[in-house]
């Protein structure tokens, strides 16, 4: 692990973008820990794939704390308002937490001396230009107040723990919010986080529920990786195009390991359903995710059906038959595959009879544009009935209210997806829900 003067030093100047990725043919291969060693220093995350419109429309808050479940509650609420939050609880995530550049940083003086401290002497290097607050009563406060008023940080002050989002909203209003390029930063800070081998820590998963239509049960779970220092971020946004390969494999293995806990648990509990993963083509043309996918199912004995793929839909004219392959063997022990977000890019009808799959979830926005007569309904129903015809399941996305139900219904899907069911939600709360 760096020391702070090595991490400040490493920093570029300010205004000066971080180093992005290189050619997934040059990435490095991770090591046993799913963190790619090789070339970390010089390789990130690359803009490829983010809206270049992401103009913040709220402040960027920045966070120096613990993790918590009534903190992490704190920052949905201000995500909620429109806000942008980021959070960081390590020594070696303070670069990724001054590449976010916050409007505000709330300091926990007592998170550790040594992130204090380098956080701390980072924004003034750094020449931060928004607001600093401490927290008190702590046993490091005035320490930390007196770095922060020597280093030229202003305005600083200092506020009661434990906070809540009113507390942090009414500092806000004196506090002038900067015009951000808020997809730019979110990549800057993700790109610090994967130099700092901090990315695969700080994935967490969440699960979203699946109904079918002609009866409203349960038929299934999406895993959704999401980043805990930044809950609200898209996860498309995680792994951009160009992301070191080895550590994108690597994410999605962990994706595996917490939907098997799903199964197993859901299974124990007498409600066992589908659990499905997300993976890109470049993923699922990988050796290694290949050869290691059956032996993480074969040890959480996984039954075959059970666990599926979700391929995100391929947007290159041509097929890899590497990948074609790669889908037939999983096919042959017992893992469908879904081609996820049809109508996003520029599959076609014609790819879908190319493809070795068992599913095919129509794109939320597409289902939108219909919904609003955008694009003829009739659209959608040509879709299905293809489907249908070549026994090929299919899932509506993005189901919201009761008329988008009563849509779905009417077009002979199978099964629908959407906020209608509620948002994604961790493991536990699958689990405390008995009879759900």
């Amino acid at each position: 692990m760096p020391t702070p003067a090595t991490a400040m030093h490493a920093l570029p100047a300010r205004g000066e973008p971080l180093p992005i990725a290189g050619d997934r043919a040059k990435a490095s291969r991770a090591d046993t820990d799913g963190i790619a060693t090789d070339g970390i220093a010089t390789d990130g995350i690359a803009t490829d794939g983010i809206a270049t419109d992401g103009i913040a429309a709220g402040h960027r808050i920045l966070f120096l704390d613990h993790e918590d479940a009534s903190r992490a509650h704190v920052h949905r609420e201000l995500e909620a308002m429109g806000h942008k939050v980021a959070w960081i609880g390590m020594a070696s995530e303070e670069r990724a937490g001054v590449a976010f550049r916050p409007d505000l940083v709330v300091i926990n003086p007592d998170v550790s001396n040594l992130n204090r401290h380098a956080f701390i002497t980072m924004l003034d290097d750094e020449d931060y230009s928004g607001a600093l607050t401490i927290m008190k009563p702590s046993v490091h406060f005035p320490a930390a107040l007196a770095l922060a008023e020597q280093s030229g940080i202003g305005p600083v002050d200092h506020m009661d723990g434990p906070y809540d989002a009113d507390a942090i909203t009414k500092r806000l209003v004196a506090i002038p919010k900067h015009t951000h390029d808020s997809d730019m930063y979110d990549q800057r800070f993700l790109s610090w986080l994967i130099q700092q081998g901090r990315l695969l820590p700080n994935l967490t998963h969440e699960f979203h529920v699946k109904r079918d239509l002609r009866d409203d049960r349960v038929a299934g779970y999406e895993t959704l990786t999401r980043l805990r220092n930044r809950p609200s971020l898209n996860p498309e946004h995680i792994f951009a195009p160009s992301t070191i390969l080895s550590l994108e494999v690597a994410a999605t293995l962990l994706a595996v390991e917490a939907a098997a806990a799903l199964l197993s648990a859901l299974d124990l509990d007498g409600r066992a359903v589908p659990v499905a993963v997300n993976c890109s083509a470049a993923v699922l043309t990988d050796p290694d995710f290949i050869v290691a996918l059956p032996i993480l199912l074969r040890r959480h004995r996984v039954a075959a059906g059970m666990l599926s793929i979700e391929l995100t839909e391929i947007s290159y004219p041509g097929l890899d038959d590497r990948l074609l392959e790669n889908m037939r063997e999983l096919g042959r022990i017992g893992v469908p595959i879904s081609l996820d977000d049809f109508g996003k890019g520029a599959t076609n009808f014609d790819r879908i009879s190319e493809l070795p799959i068992s599913e095919v979830k129509i794109d939320r926005k597409i289902f939108q544009k219909c919904r609003n007569g955008e694009f003829p309904v009739s659209l959608l129903r040509e879709i299905v009935d293809y489907c249908r015809s070549r026994t090929i399941g299919t899932v509506i996305e993005g189901i919201e209210t009761d008329a988008d139900l009563i849509l779905a219904r009417s077009l002979g899907a199978d099964w629908g997806q959407g906020f209608y069911w509620g948002k994604p939600v961790p493991a536990q709360t699958i689990l405390s829900r008995h009879g759900a």
